[in-house]
């Protein structure tokens, strides 16, 4: 299913029904509409009856959406759908969906589709020079959306049919959590984010199949914080790395996502004594340790560098410390896109049993995808954390005490830098090399040649 060309026909149907681009009103009315239309073609049932429903009335005020089986979460879309509009314009919307249905088989069209489809045409609405740019070639477009990789290898290593509590501290546009919900419904989430609209995330965990849902448009490093301590049984971000932060003063940190990191933080929380003035990866270590209750599991995805900067050698030292770290797995490079930096897994848990770390380098498993790497065998990684077992070039199960006396930068004074990266406890034996990074080096070649031909014929007509 080409969900560009689709995306594309329902902002066509959202022009041509006269609703204003800039009419936030209009758009979230819109939306509504359209997520209860993918719902109908995905699921059928109660969702085409109030379709059905809406294009027969004479007056949609009246209609009352509680008389249809909806969960509380389809009801607040529902009646988001017929608040903010009015009989013309849903009509006209509704017959443009119809249209679409007619034109297209969209018989096939899973609930994976439909939330990769709602968050491309939300895309275009929010941004009309793209959807001017793509019109005219919408298959050939990358909409570059977070993809689904890091929401299997979490349902992976916590696999469990319970009712969990679910906490996504930096949801962003919320499809890590969208994905997790579809391959696990019966957990109720919580989530955080700067990002997006809420009603927005709302609506793509009704997609999901996910009604137990809280989002909250905060921010999770803010030094009030919106959920409690030891809450949840899986808190998880993804933290892409970003350049150094500088900052003015010790006692504020900058963020890329929401602010600075000023104000009175209960150390029992975020210890801003032992947290980098540049960096605010393990502020978000240390808040989803907080977050979670004592059995419970954390999972941070961030860059090389929170594993191993001098400057976050007291993090690190506090997180081996308190024995919070489980595991650390290296992914594979480019797996949001072909510039995404090497990431990496850190699993942390209270209750630990035993006093060791887990390394494995997973960065050879993945499939190379048009413009970006896949992970794989996502599974196979949960069964080698799970095992703790020693594995050549794979894993090395390794003690709080070496991390310590393996990083050491200076014998006098045994200071360690407690470093966490997978390659300081395993050398491959084969060393990979990515083509991602050969293709990079080739464009950089080729740029050389080319700047070099341009001064050699500059020379040349001087001489």
């Amino acid at each position: 299913m080409i969900t560009n060309e689709l995306a594309v026909k329902f902002v066509e149907a959202y022009k041509d029904s006269d609703l204003l681009p800039a009419n936030l009103d209009e758009r979230l009315s819109f939306l509504a509409l359209l997520t209860i239309e993918l719902l109908a073609i995905t699921e059928r049932g109660i969702y085409q009856k109030f379709l059905t429903n809406l294009q027969a009335s004479g007056d949609i005020k009246s209609i009352d959406v509680e008389k249809f089986d909806f969960t509380e979460s389809e009801q607040l879309v529902a009646k988001q759908a017929i608040t903010h509009s009015n009989d013309v314009k849903i009509n006209e919307v509704l017959s443009r969906f119809d249209e679409i249905r007619e034109a297209l088989d969209l018989s096939e069209l899973t609930r994976f589709e439909s939330i990769t489809l709602y968050e491309q045409t939300l895309k275009l609405l929010q941004e009309p020079k793209v959807f001017e740019l793509i019109q005219s070639d919408a298959k050939g477009f990358d909409f570059q959306l977070r993809p689904d990789d890091f929401s299997r290898l979490i349902a992976s290593i916590v696999k469990s049919n319970g009712k969990l509590k679910v906490y996504d501290a930096m949801a962003s546009t919320g499809e890590l959590s969208n994905f997790l919900a579809q391959l696990n419904p019966h957990w109720h989430f919580t989530t955080e984010s700067l990002l997006q609209n809420p009603y927005y995330l709302v609506h793509k965990f009704v997609l999901a199949g996910n009604d137990d849902c809280v989002v909250s448009q905060s921010y999770s490093l803010n030094s009030t914080p919106f959920v409690k301590a030891s809450t949840f049984d899986l808190a998880f971000a993804l933290y892409e790395p970003t350049a150094v932060r500088k900052s003015a003063s010790p006692k504020v940190k900058k963020s890329k996502e929401g602010g600075s990191l000023s104000g009175h933080y209960d150390p029992k929380r975020i210890d801003l004594n032992i947290i980098s003035t540049q960096y605010n990866d393990h502020a978000l270590i240390q808040h989803l340790i907080w977050s979670i209750n004592e059995t419970g599991i954390a999972i941070a995805f961030v860059g090389r560098g929170a594993l191993q900067r001098i400057e976050e050698a007291k993090s690190r030292h506090y997180l081996v410390q308190n024995n919070y770290v489980d595991a650390v797995i290296q992914l594979p490079t480019s797996l949001i896109s072909a510039r995404t930096v090497d990431l990496f897994a850190v699993i942390l848990r209270k209750n630990k049993q035993t006093d060791d770390i887990v390394f494995i380098d997973a960065s050879t498993y993945f499939d190379r995808d048009i413009k970006r790497n896949k992970l794989v065998r996502e599974d196979e990684i949960a069964t080698i954390l799970a095992e703790r077992k020693n594995i050549t070039d794979i894993c090395q199960v390794v003690t709080n005490g070496q991390v310590e006396e393996l990083s050491r930068v200076d014998e006098a004074t045994n200071e360690s830098n407690f470093s966490l990266n997978v390659a300081s406890y395993i050398s491959r034996s084969k060393q990979f090399v990515d083509p991602t990074l050969i293709n990079e080096l080739i464009d950089e070649l080729s740029l050389i040649q080319e700047n070099s031909n341009q001064l050699f014929n500059k020379l040349m007509k001087k001489i």
